[in-house]
């Protein structure tokens, strides 16, 4: 299944978080069937977090490598870069590994991700509380009903 971007899961959202009053049953029922559908997304969305992360980790150290020349040859040529020509001190490395547009885009999609990932834990969170809000409706139902 392909990711879905933050408007695609909110348009799939705006329609599932609808409550049919007419037939609070079918909407308790549809309780687990939500939960299952948008936890999965973010149990796959928390994973794919942590992987870019650990794929941002072994991307700095070979960042590093890079920038204070100890990166062999080969790895350069595989990688299509040429040698960095300027000496960096130890204490600047980071710097110039935090600076560097492919980290700052992997940081971005790590970002994105992260947001995806918090928006719809908070669907999920929303989802099990659906029970007391079906709950409230039926009581309010009956209260109107005089019983």
């Amino acid at each position: 299944m392909r990711d879905m971007d933050i408007d695609e899961i909110n348009h799939l959202w705006a329609q599932d978080c609808k409550i049919d009053e007419t037939n609070l049953s079918r909407e308790s029922s549809r309780i687990p069937e939500l939960h299952n559908k948008y936890y999965n997304l973010f149990y796959r969305e928390a994973l794919k977090v942590k992987k870019l992360k650990a794929d941002l980790l072994e991307f700095e150290k070979i960042k590093s490598d890079y920038y204070n020349g100890t990166m062999d040859e080969l790895d350069l040529k595989d990688r299509g870069w040429k040698p960095f020509q300027l000496k960096v001190l130890r204490g600047d490395l980071d710097r110039y590994v935090q600076s560097d547009s492919e980290i700052i885009q992997l940081s971005l999609k790590i970002a994105l991700h992260e947001e995806r990932a918090k928006y719809l834990e908070s669907i999920v969170r929303q989802i099990n509380n659906r029970n007391f809000i079906v709950k409230n409706m039926i009581d309010w139902a009956r209260f109107q009903a005089g019983g």
